[in-house]
């Protein structure tokens, strides 16, 4: 059985018959030449074959079966062509129905194809109608009628949809480049007459569309705004004009040659070619950038939820600056701001579920990042608690760790961060970051911050939301101190939490259990049904945790200790591991160590064995540092390398002094014995011992000399006195009276 729009053909397609009308109780069928349409001929009357001599042709030719599929536009309702700016086909179209209608009817082409023809009715037509006044037209548009599926729409005019398309344009220019469009204008006013265009520019060729595609190319990477006039002025700069060198009485100028107008584009001709290889994008990517057209323009037809399998497979993490000003709790007298604090938010991104918050003053940075995700695996109840809020732990039942967390590009999220929570065995697999400026790669963590804002913080006093001129400063208006605001916030993340409509995570079977529209409800169900209950942690966990989001870094094991960031710290496990013995015989080595940014006092190291030991100050090197934060530590270290540079200097300046005074001593002593004639002896003197020996006896009775001064002056003080007070001994003022050396042998014999 054959049936209509059936399209048979050979492997080259040389041969193409489509089966346009099918007469099944006649057994016969007509068939359109497809090759013949093809090669833009007018629609032919249809050859009508029976069953089997058409079967016989389709085995002769090997002919293969396929189907046509119709021009789109017959299909096109009336409604739907006037949206697509086809009005002119519509009147075409019905212009003709009102000629050749009486003939578009099954009676009459079944007629006109298997009867004795339409002779005697198109005669008919020809002495009614006087706009038509040849047969072949009724029989064109009867032929173009069958041929398209008998349908009205069959006698649009969609083959001229491409008219124009394959103009010619040279390559060069010459004498059949033509400029197309007008030559005259019309007039204005009844009775005058059409005027000649003042345009005088030639046709385009395809050497200047070359030209205008790489001045796009040019102009998107340079101008920002006014692209098109730009554009225009940058073609004409570099292809319709130049500068040449003008004598003048004064020196020589540059003189602008303008290429005569005959010879130049005119600019609705640029125009017309620019806005072809120019589109609305380039144009917003030009006067945006990059990154913003990216950010806020580009299209986003994806989305990282489809990929998910349940709650906590993904957390998105993210940090804004509060738009309020929170209230100087420390103050009685005066009503004091203490500034806009950074809010942290980690959100299950499946289903858009708050899981932890974090209030803080200081930062972005990681000690408040690593506080909300200890936030967001912990028990919310004991957090809120802390801040004076009693809930229930069906209000905020979010305490699993994560299998994935996603971040922007922060500095805070460097991989000495986050890579001891990925190593800390705590079931976290990956850590992701997002393109900078691209927040929209985290948007669901992104609208959170829009939800608290627009639904809470706006409407408070000291909120930051379109100051007018003439209001107070929000600062001036702090109401809010830091622990009411985190209850109002954690009140608000359980009311957004349970109110939050996501029916658009359900699948079946939360639907057939009817598991809740809230994104809390999603939250709750999916993870039981997807994730086997997650990974939910206990009070137990907290310190684990704790440690697995201290940042990591590297320490120095020397023989005098283990050195971090200038601090040296000790450990008995150390000397049981004989770091300090290694160092020492074979060289400074390094070890991976945890730390705090709250305290120098303690730093950890995790053995292979995974215990974790805690790391002490030393006393004797670093004991100045104990009970101190890593800023005062850092500020310290700072002022003493300030310090140890004027001491450097300082003691430059004394070696300086001191080496002049030693010189000066030993002049004095080369000015003694410049009467006294030079050893020329070679060998050892002789004597030696004995005047060495006699110094000595000099040197001893020196001593006993003063020995019986300073004892004579206490029993002189004590008698004198007749008290206990403390004795002072004052060192004697009076400096000896140097002598020669000839002088002291003298006196020592006496």
């Amino acid at each position: 059985m054959f049936s209509v729009n059936e399209v048979f053909s050979d492997i080259k397609q040389s041969i193409q018959v489509k089966i346009c009308h099918v007469a099944i109780d006649l057994a016969l069928i007509a068939v359109v030449d497809l090759v013949r349409l093809e090669e833009g001929k007018p629609c032919c009357k249809p050859k009508v074959y029976n069953f089997e001599k058409f079967a016989d042709y389709i085995k002769k030719n090997k002919l293969h079966r396929t189907v046509e599929m119709l021009p789109a536009w017959i299909n096109f309702d009336d409604e739907k062509l006037i949206k697509s700016g086809k009005e002119h086909w519509i009147a075409k179209r019905d212009k003709k129905l009102n000629i050749v209608g009486s003939l578009l009817n099954e009676d009459t082409v079944r007629e006109y194809l298997y009867g004795s023809g339409v002779g005697e009715k198109i005669g008919a037509l020809l002495i009614e109608n006087s706009i038509w006044k040849k047969s072949s037209n009724y029989y064109r548009q009867l032929n173009r009628y069958i041929t398209y599926g008998c349908t009205n729409n069959a006698l649009l005019p969609f083959d001229y949809q491409n008219c124009g398309s394959n103009y010619f344009i040279p390559e060069e220019r010459g004498v059949e480049n033509v400029k197309r469009g007008r030559k005259t204008i019309s007039p204005k006013l009844l009775g005058h007459l059409h005027q000649p265009v003042f345009s005088v520019a030639p046709g385009i060729t395809k050497k200047e569309i070359k030209k205008i595609k790489k001045t796009v190319t040019a102009v998107i990477s340079s101008a920002r705004k006014n692209i098109t006039a730009r554009a225009r002025l940058l073609y004409r700069r570099e292809n319709e004009c130049r500068f040449v060198d003008e004598a003048t009485p004064y020196g020589t100028n540059k003189k602008l040659k303008w290429d005569e107008e005959t010879d130049c584009l005119s600019d609705a001709q640029f125009r017309y070619h620019f806005q072809k290889f120019i589109t609305q994008e380039d144009k917003i990517r030009a006067a945006k950038g990059q990154i913003v057209f990216d950010k806020d323009h580009a299209d986003r037809s994806g989305s990282t939820w489809e990929f998910l399998i349940g709650p906590t497979h993904l957390y998105e993490i993210d940090a804004t600056v509060m738009d309020i000003h929170v209230r100087y709790p420390y103050s009685e007298n005066e009503r004091l701001s203490m500034g806009r604090p950074v809010l942290y938010v980690v959100v299950d991104v499946f289903s858009t579920c708050i899981v932890g918050i974090y209030i803080g003053f200081h930062g972005p940075d990681w000690v408040g990042a690593a506080e909300a995700l200890v936030n967001a695996f912990m028990d919310k109840v004991s957090f809120a608690a802390r801040y004076g809020l009693k809930i229930n732990k069906k209000d905020w039942p979010c305490h699993h760790l994560c299998y994935w967390i996603n971040s922007d590009n922060g500095g805070e999220y460097s991989l000495g961060n986050i890579s001891p929570l990925l190593k800390a065995n705590l079931g976290i697999q990956e850590w992701t970051k997002t393109r900078s400026y691209m927040g929209v790669a985290k948007a669901v963590a992104e609208r959170k911050f829009g939800v608290i804002n627009d639904s809470f913080l706006h409407y408070q006093p000291g909120a930051v939301y379109e100051v007018r001129r003439e209001e107070q400063d929000p600062s001036q208006n702090a109401v809010w101190d830091l622990e009411s605001l985190y209850q109002a916030i954690i009140l608000e993340v359980i009311y957004q939490n349970h109110t939050n409509l996501r029916e658009e995570h359900h699948d079946f079977k939360a639907a057939k259990k009817r598991a809740g529209l809230s994104a809390q409800s999603i939250f709750d169900f999916f993870i039981g049904e997807e994730m086997g209950g997650g990974n939910p942690t206990t009070e137990k966990d907290e310190g684990p945790i704790r440690l697995a989001c201290l940042p990591e870094n590297e320490a120095s094991v020397t023989a005098q200790g283990i050195k971090f960031k200038g601090v040296y710290y000790t450990s008995p496990y150390a000397r049981q591991q004989k770091w300090y013995f290694r160092a020492k015989q074979f060289g400074v080595f390094p070890i991976t160590v945890k730390w705090s940014r709250v305290s120098a006092d303690l730093i950890w190291y995790q053995t292979p064995e995974n215990e974790v030991i805690a790391l002490k100050i030393k006393p004797d090197k670093s004991r100045r540092f104990m009970r101190q934060t890593w800023e005062a530590v850092a500020i310290r270290q700072h002022e003493y390398a300030r310090e140890k540079h004027a001491a450097k200097r300082e003691k430059a300046r004394q070696e300086l002094i001191k080496e002049q005074q030693q010189r000066d001593l030993l002049d004095r002593n080369k000015e003694e014995i410049s009467g006294i004639p030079e050893n020329t002896v070679k060998s050892r003197q002789k004597g030696i011992q004995e005047r060495k020996d006699e110094q000595a006896i000099i040197d001893k009775a020196q001593i006993d000399k003063r020995n019986k001064q300073a004892i004579g002056q206490i029993e002189k003080t004590g008698a004198s006195e007749g008290n206990h007070e403390e004795m002072q001994i004052k060192p004697q003022t009076k400096k000896p009276k140097k002598r020669s050396l000839n002088s002291r042998l003298q006196r020592s014999k006496k």
